[in-house]
């Protein structure tokens, strides 16, 4: 039994199953575990809104619009939440993880059809066990999904370069279109930036000028343009924000003129690097290896190192630069440095050295440092009986010693976007109070309640609305006068917070306590 298990595994077949079993406990371990992050956050809040509102046409974030990205990885995180019962942790983050695995099933399909299966399968291994990779895969953005695109769409190429039919190029654009959905419009760009060089060589451009290409190019656009076309007919009339406005501002204003996210030009000559540890010196070397000898070199090795180039010379000259930009980079590094190994484990076996590859044992290291860091550290540090998570169970648990849960609504003023997936009762949607409002700053319950009603339109229940605020001072809350007649809840510091003495800001909750709710202050004494 035992010996047949081995052979299983040392087939090609038990090799990939056993890439993709690993890669996708090393997503999945510990992701219900840690609290909403960084961009995260966004995405949560506005599927959210998207499912207590029943509009998915019109982007709210704390309920003002913001169409800054398509519809489309919105769509995915609330089909995932109808399916797992509501948004949660998994249902928000399991998109970008079924991409990520993806993405590595591709890139050994990649490495498989340029190279080998041998080093298609060093390729995967190699995506699956890169930390950042792995880490952003774990979070709830577009990144990973324009990744898993990409990939595809490179993919599907390589399957048939020369092949002219229709359908394959109708897949193609299609490919091009959903990924452009995700996050914008490098959908198109980046893997057109990938296969220039190998449509460029030996002209093979030629062989592609046909009507059937044109044809496919006039489908894929107009599947694009179908969520915007649905988001103006079917979303509401009043909301401002034009989603193909934004798109154009996001993604050619933003190259040219940017407005934020500005980084020197040499952001990805130094994340590149970081971005594919701690796999990097491999295609380093690789890729001076290949230029060292470049009349000599593979064509598909050449084709990958100038596509890399390109996208590389692309991301750079935009004038928008962050650290995790670099991600659609990573697999096709990752793939030269597989194809560097694969070299070196030939040049070494024919020299006679019969010892085994000694990048398994790298691999099963970083695979354990992975889980460790991320399957086990970083869910520890939001625990301890602190943080986000902590404060929302303390808060239901106070709340519903007076009436079920379903039956509070929330008034959320200037809060930090993670708080409103925790506190989500399935009930009324949230009523967002924005940081320049007139709220009431001394008073007391009854005058922020009339408040409320004026500036809502709608009739509050004072006995069954839980008031939240964002502080930076637990000493100066500028709602404090409602702990006359509320019970007060806060954040407490969780594991990390307490490590390394991290000071954030916190979140206050103002509870109905029931006993002087609603009565006149006259008659308060009479009652205590």
């Amino acid at each position: 039994m035992k010996n047949s298990l081995v052979r299983f595994l040392k087939s090609d077949q038990g090799a990939l199953i056993l890439l993709l079993g690993v890669s996708a406990f090393l997503l999945l371990f510990g992701l219900g575990t840690r609290e909403l992050w960084g961009a995260e956050t966004r995405w949560a809040n506005i599927a959210l809104q998207m499912l207590q509102t029943g509009d998915y046409f019109d982007p709210y974030l704390k309920g003002m619009p913001y169409y800054d990205k398509p519809l489309p990885s919105y769509w995915l995180i609330t089909a995932t939440a109808h399916l797992m019962g509501g948004l949660g942790h998994w249902s928000l983050r399991l998109p970008s993880v079924l991409a990520a695995w993806l993405s590595v099933w591709l890139v050994y399909l990649i490495g498989e059809r340029l190279f080998s299966k041998g080093t298609g399968l060093i390729a995967g291994w190699f995506l699956a066990t890169t930390f950042f990779f792995v880490f952003w895969a774990r979070v709830a953005t577009a990144d990973i999904l324009t990744v898993c695109g990409v990939l595809a769409a490179v993919w599907w190429y390589w399957r048939g370069p020369s092949d002219t039919r229709l359908g394959r190029y109708i897949v193609f654009f299609l490919m091009l279109a959903l990924t452009s959905l995700f996050k914008g419009l490098i959908g198109f760009i980046l893997p057109g930036l990938m296969l220039l060089p190998h449509l460029l060589s030996e002209g093979r451009w030629r062989n592609h000028l046909n009507p059937r290409l044109f044809l496919a190019m006039l489908v894929g656009g107009v599947v694009y343009m179908l969520p915007f076309m649905l988001s103006h007919r079917y979303g509401t009339p009043t909301y401002g924000p034009s989603g193909l406005g934004l798109v154009f501002q996001e993604n050619v204003v933003r190259f040219f003129k940017p407005f934020d996210n500005i980084g020197p030009i040499y952001t990805y000559l130094l994340y590149l690097p970081v971005y594919t540890l701690p796999w990097a010196p491999c295609w380093i070397l690789g890729l001076w290896v290949a230029v060292r000898r470049w009349k000599h070199t593979e064509p598909n090795v050449r084709w990958l190192i100038l596509g890399l180039g390109l996208l590389f010379l692309f991301f750079t000259a935009s004038g928008s630069r962050r650290s995790y930009y670099v991600l659609p980079l990573v697999p096709f590094a990752q793939l030269l440095a597989a194809w560097w190994v694969t070299r070196r484990m030939a040049a070494r076996q024919a020299a006679g050295n019969v010892s085994g590859p000694g990048w398994t044992k790298g691999i099963a290291g970083a695979a354990g440092l992975l889980f460790l860091i991320l399957g086990v550290v970083y869910p520890w540090t939001n625990g301890g009986a602190g943080g986000v998570m902590q404060f929302t169970r303390d808060v239901r648990a106070e709340a519903i010693k007076t009436a079920p849960w379903s039956e509070w609504r929330m008034v959320l003023v200037d809060v930090d976007n993670k708080l409103p997936m925790y506190l989500q009762n399935h009930g009324a949607a949230f009523y967002y109070v924005l940081p320049d409002s007139d709220i009431p700053q001394t008073g007391d319950s009854a005058a922020l309640m009339a408040w409320l009603e004026k500036n809502s339109g709608e009739t509050w229940n004072p006995e069954r609305t839980i008031i939240v605020e964002q502080y930076k001072d637990i000493h100066q809350l500028p709602l404090d006068y409602l702990t006359a007649d509320h019970q007060l809840i806060t954040t407490k510091p969780n594991n990390g917070a307490r490590l390394f003495h991290a000071h954030e800001n916190g979140s206050a909750a103002f509870i109905p306590n029931g006993k002087t709710m609603g009565i006149p202050v006259a008659d308060q004494a009479s009652v205590q």
